[in-house]
């Protein structure tokens, strides 16, 4: 697991410059190749073969191709093996894309079984070609004005770069509603992402980008088998997961929250390690699930640490968290996550954790909800209009203010007239009518636009799950993972999320995934011949962050602070800030939704005078 950059000139100080800033991504080494046409930098942290040989940017035979790259592929053995034609000179996971490239091409992409965005510069087709793991694991930014190309892990290295700096108005929406930038954008004109699944090519002489997709979702549910087959398959193939992720020249540990997908993810890889296996979990003041994570880490015989995070903790280290995440910190459980990584680095480099077991088993009670309303109930269309309609005509300030308008919300979600928008709808924390109310007056803009929709998804459970895996996973809590674990120079893997698996889930029957009204049946059935049932059936609890005790706690001056900053008074109407902090101070935060608008308002802050006013 790395930090990588590059542009498309030379300029040896200026990728030093950038490299310098991701140095926590990769703190074992850093390497650079520069000639007069491309400019790439690699900070390595250093996870299969610890060598000088797997040092990078690394080359090929003949030095024509270089590549700077993120990421882990777990089946590079096995790709050794049909690359052998080609000549190795490390034990490295990355010569395996080197070779793979020649060999075939940007089809070496539908070769690799793991996580990576990586660049590679082909002299001979003078070319820089990118490419980001299928589900989007991890990041990867690029900025294009015509003339300038330059390409990094983090936001934060491309803004070494003289460039425009300046807020995107449509990622900000979205922000708004999702809490985070949904699709390709970010909160910085101009500084994309590249998508999940997805590739791009740079023509150094023609300056031209072109953008493409290697892997996509099918839906293809295999008929004529009975349960037991699918929850056999399902376990050979966490098997497998769990096998090619301990694949590491240093030991691996992992994140244990206690729930369901953690349990499972740990309890396919334990009985594989022959070694010390720590795990690693953490609550808070006011919440914790740490009862369980004990039961499971006995049950496996874990080294167990523990962390609390008490508010003082949060003040302390918000900025510097703030600024590793480079967009707004709108989820705040990347504060958990990062806490839980600094304490896993006094231990291990690699962690395993259980993101994507609720995307691809359907384990939130919204896919219930949205088949209900909009499958199984069916109301028609004309009534879902005259409803929207009718809360339109409402004013702004009953309608958009968040302690008032909990039933207006309900509403406006049924108004909806299709299950794209209704789904999406219910991953959101804001309304449109909230966003209005905060920003004091009606304005067009469409949240949903740069949403990723799945494409030939028929069944309805399917649909909703595609869209979770390509923006709500993708963009929201994979990136969240990424930029804690990151900071704190640990690789996280993901047993739940191996492609096979992914593809495997679409091939799944919906009521194997949701039955009896209970999610991720088919998982849990799974996870039964490793795990107690008391672990694999207790009822969902969620890795919450407790922000309606912290504002209403310590955390409140902090907020209040940060409620009258700069950004906030230039962007935002100051009746409804005023009407916020009023409610912050009497302690009215009845509830997390209440709680959420005012974090969201106090991250858009912060994340302004770290990004605009210090000159990061």
């Amino acid at each position: 697991m790395c930090g990588i950059a590059g542009f498309n000139f030379d300029d040896k100080e200026l990728i030093k410059e950038m490299i310098k800033t991701l140095q926590h991504r990769g703190p074992d080494d850093s390497g650079y190749y520069i000639d007069e046409y491309v400019s790439l930098g690699h900070a390595r942290l250093s996870i299969i073969d610890l060598s000088k040989r797997a040092k990078q940017p690394m080359s090929n035979e003949d030095g024509s191709i270089w590549i700077t790259y993120n990421g882990e592929i777990y089946n590079y053995i096995e790709l050794r093996e049909e690359l052998r034609n080609h000549e190795f000179r490390s034990n490295s996971d990355t010569e395996v894309i080197i070779h793979g490239y020649e060999e075939w091409g940007i089809d070496v992409l539908k070769k690799l079984r793991g996580m990576f965005a990586f660049a590679l510069y082909d002299s001979n087709k003078n070319i820089i070609f990118l490419a980001r793991d299928n589900v989007g694991k991890k990041p990867l930014y690029y900025y294009f004005d015509n003339e300038k190309f330059i390409f990094s892990s983090e936001i934060k290295a491309i803004l070494k770069h003289d460039i425009p700096k300046r807020i995107n108005r449509d990622a900000l929406y979205s922000f708004l509603a999702f809490q985070y930038t949904i699709g390709n954008q970010t909160m910085f004109d101009g500084i994309k992402k590249l998508l999940g699944g997805h590739y791009l090519i740079f023509d150094l002489k023609n300056k031209i980008l072109k953008i493409g997709k290697y892997w996509d979702i099918r839906e293809d549910i295999i008929q004529n088998k009975d349960e037991n087959y699918f929850i056999n398959k399902l376990r050979e193939l966490l098997e497998e997961s769990a096998r090619l992720r301990l694949r590491s020249d240093v030991p691996v540990g992992a994140f244990l929250s206690g729930g369901i997908d953690s349990s499972i993810a740990i309890a396919f890889a334990r009985d594989k390690v022959d070694y010390d296996f720590h795990t690693f979990s953490m609550g808070f003041e006011h919440f914790s699930e740490l009862n369980y994570a004990r039961k499971v880490a006995e049950h496996l015989d874990t080294i167990h640490h523990e962390i609390i995070i008490t508010e003082k903790d949060v003040i302390r280290e918000f900025d510097k968290i703030a600024w590793h995440f480079d967009e707004p910190v709108g989820d705040a459980a990347i504060i958990a996550n990062y806490f839980l990584s600094k304490e896993a680095n006094k231990y291990v480099k690699v962690v395993l954790a259980g993101e994507a077991g609720d995307e691809l088993f359907a384990g939130y009670g919204n896919y219930k909800t949205n088949l209900k309303y909009f499958v199984n109930l069916k109301i028609p269309k004309i009534v879902r209009k005259i409803i929207g309609k009718s809360i339109e005509l409402l004013p702004l300030s009953l309608k958009g203010n968040p302690w008032i308008n909990r039933n207006i919300r309900r509403l406006y979600y049924i108004s909806h007239a299709d299950l794209i928008k209704a789904h999406l709808y219910t991953t959101r924390g804001m309304s449109d009518h909230e966003i209005m109310w905060l920003l004091g007056k009606k304005e067009n803009f469409d949240v949903y636009k740069n949403a990723v929709i799945p494409n030939g998804i028929r069944d309805p459970l399917n649909l909703m799950l595609a869209l979770d895996l390509k923006n709500l996973l993708a963009e929201k809590y994979l990136m969240k993972a990424d930029k804690a674990t990151m900071a704190n120079s640990v690789e996280e893997r993901l047993v739940l999320m191996d492609k096979k698996i992914v593809e495997f889930s679409y091939r799944i029957p919906p009521n194997l995934k949701i039955r009896n009204g209970r999610g991720k049946w088919i998982l849990r059935k799974a996870g039964e011949i490793k795990l107690p049932k008391e672990i694999l059936w207790r009822k969902k609890q969620g890795f919450g962050v407790p922000i309606e005790y912290w504002i209403k706690g310590e955390l409140r001056d902090y907020i209040l602070q940060h409620l009258e900053g700069e950004f906030l008074r230039k962007n935002f109407n100051r009746k409804a800030l005023k009407y916020v902090e009023e409610k912050i101070k009497r302690k009215e935060i009845e509830n997390y939704h209440h709680a959420l608008i005012a974090w969201v308002l106090f991250a858009l802050e912060v994340w302004h005078s770290i990004y605009f006013l210090n000159n990061t």
